[in-house]
């Protein structure tokens, strides 16, 4: 899948991913049979990530940006300030041939910079590499595989004190779609994933500072961390609540900073507002309601659409927190996986590796849902099949169908069992 099969193949692409859920299946099903410890797990999990290590991305071409994006920093450009396909005449900078590759080749020569500095900080990074395309894509890789065996290792340490078996472990680090989205296509969710997973660790040790210390990391890498802020607020108690506020908001400012310079932000932020906009991928309810709306409309309903579910999320999320009950760390993470699927199922954009941190911070909860999803999500890369990107409607009903018919299955479980209201005000 890494080296052999364009993104235009979908069907060789689904039976070498089922393929490789089949094997996920087995060494989970291996682990919980104790055939093999912590060591010789850890091992196999770095060694198909390393399976990657010198492709070229082929289901994704975010790579191009980032390359690009961290070239601009290396010669003090500010990707903030400059559009990609202006930024040559503007600035003076030379163009040759592998410039000319990065910029013929990225998906958004026409928007200032969406990523915010903790992501310019690890493209600046793989600049350093020089000019050579490979080299960049092996240095942002090694990275990101760091981070995800960090993740690993996290998750061996909450489980083991939390008194869980080592099934979640695996449950994460041979998971197909992980690895494939990290490693194979250098998305940055597993770094946010690592902000996640300490926050939940560093409270279940009542270390206040360190959990908000990671969750401003996650927030500075992808801002979408954000939409956790709520269940924190009803997470600590009101004389470290204050402590918590205070730090991670200095720290979020802090890694925001470089959007101050030259009035940045401004062009970061036009990008984010085209992005909710402008874009629509594999979505869910939004997709339900355009259709209806642009059935008497007559047009997309996008530009208003798109803002409207924004609003209805984070009224969703705050609703949501206000009912929660934190007794103890599993709530939180709990609380972060409902949160994430509230979030995700009225959004426009829901690329696979969108579901990662959410993933990553279920496996230490009873809630599958991501589980499932994780393998359904791999059905929107159909879309690659044409030029324009056109998207199956059977594919995005069965992905749907089959989340939405298993969602209604734990609710009405979790409801009749009482434990979904063992950890709710509901």
């Amino acid at each position: 899948m890494g080296y052999l099969i364009p993104r235009e193949e979908f069907l060789f692409l689904m039976i070498s991913f089922s393929v490789c859920s089949s094997l996920y299946f087995l060494l989970v099903i291996e682990s919980n049979n104790r055939s093999f410890g912590i060591g010789f797990g850890l091992f196999l999990a770095i060694i198909f990530r390393l399976i990657f290590i010198v492709a070229v991305p082929e289901l994704s071409d975010d790579f191009y940006r980032y390359i690009f994006d961290g070239q601009l920093v290396r010669n003090s450009i500010s990707p903030y300030l400059f559009l990609p396909k202006h930024v040559f005449e503007i600035t003076g900078l030379e163009s040759n041939n592998y410039w000319h590759t990065l910029l013929s080749q990225m998906n958004s020569p026409t928007y200032f910079s969406v990523y915010p500095p903790l992501h310019q900080l690890i493209f600046w990074i793989s600049a350093m590499a020089g000019d050579q395309l490979l080299y960049n894509i092996i240095t942002i890789r090694l990275i990101l595989i760091v981070f995800d065996i960090l993740n690993i290792f996290l998750i061996w340490k909450i489980i083991k004190n939390w008194g869980m078996p080592n099934k979640a472990i695996w449950l994460y680090a041979f998971n197909p779609l992980v690895i494939l989205e990290i490693s194979g296509n250098l998305h940055f969710e597993g770094m946010v994933l690592t902000g996640l997973l300490l926050s939940i660790y560093a409270f279940s040790k009542n270390k206040m500072i360190t959990s908000a210390m990671a969750w401003s990391w996650a927030v500075g890498l992808k801002l979408t961390p954000l939409i956790i802020g709520p269940l924190w607020l009803i997470t600590w108690k009101r004389n470290k609540l204050i402590a918590f506020v205070s730090v991670s908001g200095l720290a979020i400012l802090i890694f925001m900073i470089p959007l101050t310079i030259g009035n940045g932000f401004l062009g970061f932020w036009e990008s984010l507002r085209l992005y909710q906009r402008t874009f629509e991928f594999n979505a869910s309810i939004y997709y339900l309601l355009r259709n209806c709306f642009s059935f008497f409309l007559g047009y997309n309903p996008i530009a208003y659409l798109g803002p409207v579910l924004n609003f209805a999320a984070f009224a969703g999320i705050l609703t949501f927190a206000y009912f929660w009950k934190i007794e103890k760390a599993k709530d939180v993470a709990n609380g972060m996986v409902w949160i994430y699927l509230i979030f995700l199922l009225l959004q426009p954009v829901v690329h696979p590796w969108y579901l990662i941190p959410a993933f990553g911070v279920s496996v230490l909860t009873k809630n599958k849902v991501f589980s499932l999803w994780t393998f359904l999500a791999f059905l929107s890369y159909a879309a690659y099949r044409h030029p324009e990107v056109k998207e199956s409607w059977i594919l995005l009903w069965i992905e749907y169908g089959v989340l939405f018919g298993y969602l209604f299955y734990k609710i009405s479980r979790d409801y009749r069992s009482q434990n979904f209201g063992a950890s709710s005000r509901l």
